[in-house]
């Protein structure tokens, strides 16, 4: 059972009141200058306990100004955010060279970084939109026929053949496994506590059906031609979340031809792709691991926070409408490589107006057969697609 959380959770989305419906797991927001930038999203798809998971973000656009840094955590829905840990990891940077992490959690140095050559997709090409982190992303729609169908992007570099390369995918998922998660719990309705407590309880068959549905979605796909002309799979991007874009390494097999061509298959409708490159890897690189140092919350320190966020047996539980600032030290004043090491859970809150849309019979098809679902699916998700993104910026939570 939870315990001091709410006894349920709700959709993000509802045709019929869209405003304020959506969800967001915990927000961080890094200085750019004078102004505040959206730099991450913490542990997207762990949205119970036990499901909860570390992540590791690049803030890419960032760089340290001196030996302090710090960070504003925010929780922009309603939700309870628990966080175990929110770590800076920090790499001396060096002339020429970036560093970018594997989803294994692998760092290398990165230098020659090569924009792609040509960029296709079925609209043709996309090539301005991948070839820098520049928030101009290359998406489409969701299929017409089944919120599963496939598409290919063929993406080609003017490169050398090289033994020792990596491809970089800058990316952010949209809306669409969102509304389908939510939805999903807003047909379980007020029998939601009790599925939640069956797949915490071990009831492995629940939890192998929700996971069952994200697979059927899948990754990004990662495969390369070889020099025969055949296809070969090489690593599939599945990080979950639409609010932060992040930067990805895929380390490719040493025997990458020249003027390689690769192929990025994905569900329609699902993948926003911001930066595609090929870089040369310089060998594995080891960070220095910033702590909080101190938490703010409303203009004064906050000891039980700071110490929560620092004790890796407890957690730091947010709420509704909190912002906190944290305060990192780095060990000198040189530019920093920076990543955000988060890890928790998250729970969304039910509410009323939800209940309607309670079908249990939808569910189960839902969870139990996901293929058919994500067919009948379609025409109601098609409906709203166009407006979601919209709804979802201008639903952030207030604190009134």
């Amino acid at each position: 059972m939870l315990v001091g959380v709410p006894y349920s959770i709700t959709a993000i989305y509802c045709i019929s009141d869209p405003k304020a419906c959506f969800g967001s797991c915990p927000t961080f927001y890094a200085l750019n200058g004078e102004n505040w930038q959206l730099v991450a999203e913490g542990f997207s798809s762990s949205i119970l306990p036990v499901f909860e998971k570390a992540d590791i973000d690049m803030l890419y656009h960032i760089k340290n100004e001196g030996t302090d840094f710090q960070l504003k955590l925010t929780n922009e829905a309603l939700e309870t955010h628990v966080i175990r840990h929110a770590d800076v990891l920090a790499f001396p940077h060096e002339e020429g060279m970036r560093i970018f992490a594997t989803e294994a959690g692998t760092f290398y140095k990165v230098r020659n970084l090569l924009s792609p050559a040509s960029c296709q997709a079925a609209e043709g090409s996309c090539l301005p939109k991948v070839s820098d982190m520049d928030h101009l992303e290359r998406f489409s729609t969701a299929g017409l026929k089944s919120l599963a169908e496939k598409e290919e992007i063929i993406v080609s570099f003017s490169n050398k053949k090289d033994d020792s390369t990596g491809l970089i995918i800058g990316m952010r998922q949209t809306l669409l496994t969102t509304y389908l998660f939510y939805q999903g719990l807003a047909y379980t309705g007020d029998h939601t506590g009790y599925f939640i407590s069956c797949i915490e309880n071990g009831n492995r068959q629940m939890k192998n059906r929700v996971n069952k549905l994200w697979d059927k979605l899948g990754g990004i796909e990662v495969w390369m031609k070889t020099e025969t002309g055949k296809w070969e799979p090489v690593e599939v991007l599945d990080e979950m979340g639409p609010i932060a874009a992040d930067v990805h390494l895929v380390k490719l097999p040493g025997h990458l031809p020249a003027n390689a061509t690769f192929k990025l298959k994905m569900t329609r409708g699902l993948w926003r792709i911001d930066y595609l490159a090929l870089g040369q890897l310089c060998g594995e690189a080891s960070p220095v691991v910033l702590y909080p140092e101190a938490v703010w919350k409303e203009n004064a320190p906050d000891p039980e926070a700071l110490q929560l966020l620092n004790d890796t047996a407890g957690y730091l539980v947010t709420f509704p409408g909190d912002e906190l600032l944290i305060d990192y030290s780095l060990p000198d004043d040189r530019d920093y490589e920076l990543f955000l090491h988060s890890k928790g859970y998250y729970l969304e809150w039910m509410r009323d107006e939800w209940l309607p849309e309670q079908h249990l019979g939808k569910a189960r098809l839902m969870y139990a057969f996901p293929g058919m679902f994500l067919r009948k699916a379609t025409k109601g998700f098609k409906k709203s697609e166009a407006e979601m993104e919209n709804v979802f910026w201008g639903s952030r939570y207030v604190n009134n």
